[in-house]
């Protein structure tokens, strides 16, 4: 299990307000007015919670969403570093945030696949050093080295490396315009 999700660390801090309060989970579903397996199932990080229901089962531990949410202003730190030449892709973002990040170095004659799921998601690629061809829906553009391409709601992207190039890729989840 993922022990970096939202959802497993807002369990965490729901059973340990629980168990401080020492309360059963039988006692916090009944006064949140949910099922005991669902209450069950959100503190193991098997299900993420509405944000209402979080507000009940808050209000069922006599706290605020606040105070259990409190711990996610934290830094995260993920070290990584570019990749060289002919390492492929390498992620740089931290996986328990939505928006993610990689950069890749390759050689030209390259043809890449986008390395970052496409759907419900706009994406950035720059292009560090290098110069490339990409595909966007369909559509070509040539970038060259500072260019960059910003797209939303994209379907499929392909690269077509025409010179070695250092490629920076990131995806965030569809703004819908």
């Amino acid at each position: 299990m993922n022990t970096e999700h939202l959802g497993f660390r807002l369990g965490e801090a729901i059973r340990r307000r629980r168990k401080d309060a020492r309360l059963t989970l039988t006692q916090v579903a009944r006064r949140a007015d949910i099922s005991v397996s669902h209450l069950s199932n959100i503190e193991n990080g098997l299900s993420i919670a509405s944000l209402p229901l979080l507000a009940k089962v808050a209000a069922a531990l006599n706290t605020s969403l606040a105070e259990l949410t409190r711990d996610e202003n934290r830094l995260v730190v993920q070290q990584s570093h570019l990749p060289g030449p002919r390492e492929g892709w390498r992620e740089l973002s931290h996986p328990s945030l939505e928006t993610r990040i990689m950069a890749g170095a390759f050689d030209a004659g390259d043809n890449l696949d986008f390395p970052l799921p496409l759907s419900g998601h706009d994406c950035f690629l720059t292009m560090l050093s290098g110069s490339a061809v990409v595909t966007i829906d369909g559509a070509e553009y040539s970038l060259a080295p500072g260019d960059a391409l910003d797209a939303r709601s994209v379907l499929s992207a392909m690269i077509h490396v025409t010179e070695d190039a250092d490629i920076l890729v990131s995806t965030t989840p569809s703004s819908g315009s």
